[in-house]
C-alpha cells in the first residue's frame, strides 16, 4: 500500500434476507453490480437507470477477520510504526458488522477484529525493531 492512498473495501456478508437479484458481488474484478427495477412514478417515459456497477479497491464476501485485517489494517499498522499517519474506517447500515469487524466476535481467538489484531501486530513489530535490542 502507497503511503498516502485511500481505499475502498466493501466486506459483504450473506443473510437469510440477502437480497441477491439486487447485488451481484464479482470478487475477480473487485466490483459490486446493483440492479434496480424502475418505479412506477416514471410515466411512460421512464428513463431512470436500473443498473449500476461500482468499481472498488477490494471486494471480500463473506472474509474472515483474519483475511479482512490482512487486506485493510495490516499496512496502515505498518505505515504508522513508519512514522506515517493512519486510518481505517468502517461504514455501513446499522446490524451491518461494523463492530464486529473492527472488534471482533465472542467465539475465539481466531474471531478477533481489527482492532486487538492492529494492537498486536504494533507491540510484535516494536519488539523486533532494532532500536528496542
Amino acid at each position: 500500500m502507497g503511503r498516502n492512498n485511500v481505499r475502498v473495501i466493501v466486506r459483504g456478508r450473506a443473510t437469510a434476507s440477502y437480497a441477491s437479484d439486487h447485488f451481484t458481488f464479482n470478487e475477480a474484478s473487485d466490483s459490486i453490480d446493483l440492479k434496480v427495477s424502475k418505479g412506477d412514478g416514471g410515466g411512460s417515459v421512464n428513463n431512470q437507470q436500473e443498473n449500476w456497477h461500482f468499481k472498488l479497491d477490494k471486494v471480500m464476501p463473506n472474509a474472515t477477520q483474519e483475511q479482512v485485517f490482512e487486506v485493510c489494517a495490516a499496512d496502515v499498522v505498518r505505515s504508522v510504526m513508519d512514522g506515517y499517519n493512519g486510518a481505517i474506517l468502517a461504514y455501513g447500515q446499522t446490524g451491518a458488522g461494523k463492530t464486529h469487524t473492527m472488534t471482533g466476535g465472542h467465539v475465539g481467538f481466531a474471531d478477533r477484529g481489527i482492532v486487538p489484531r492492529a494492537i498486536s501486530q504494533i507491540y510484535m513489530e516494536a519488539q523486533a525493531r532494532p532500536e528496542n535490542n
